[in-house]
């Protein structure tokens, strides 16, 4: 039993996330989609769909095409907590900025852009009256 203990306990901290690796490709796709659908910069869902490569450039050739998909989800989402999910996503302005400064779009707050992590990148769960 005493070897048995640490054993599982090794198991389970390596299955969490890590808050400081980067963001998921469907995460951050939907939180790209969401920038440019919620307004939080002067790039558009059009154009961020033609130049996100350069915006994720260090994900691999496979992520980035996995990104698009979710883009385009996260731009054309409507949900009844919409105005909500808006008013995060832009609140978080170095990420807004990491987005949109490759791609020549207006930035926010300070300018600054951060990195975009699992832990730091924080998007609310859509929901509709009907479910």
């Amino acid at each position: 039993m005493n070897r048995v203990l640490p054993l599982a306990f090794l198991l389970v901290l390596s299955a969490c996330t890590a808050p400081d690796r980067p963001a998921s490709p469907e995460r951050l796709g939907r939180f790209m989609g969401l920038v440019a659908h919620c307004g939080c910069s002067d790039v558009s869902l059009d154009r961020m769909m033609a130049e996100y490569p350069r915006a994720v450039s260090a994900y691999s050739a496979g992520d980035i095409n996995r990104i698009r998909g979710f883009i385009e989800v996260g731009g054309r989402e409507n949900f009844s907590n919409q105005v909500p999910i808006c008013a995060e996503v832009c609140s978080q302005t170095c990420a807004v900025n990491a987005v949109v400064l490759p791609l020549g779009g207006r930035p926010l707050g300070n300018g600054a852009p951060c990195a975009l992590t699992e832990g730091g990148l924080h998007l609310t769960e859509g929901w509709s009256d009907t479910e």
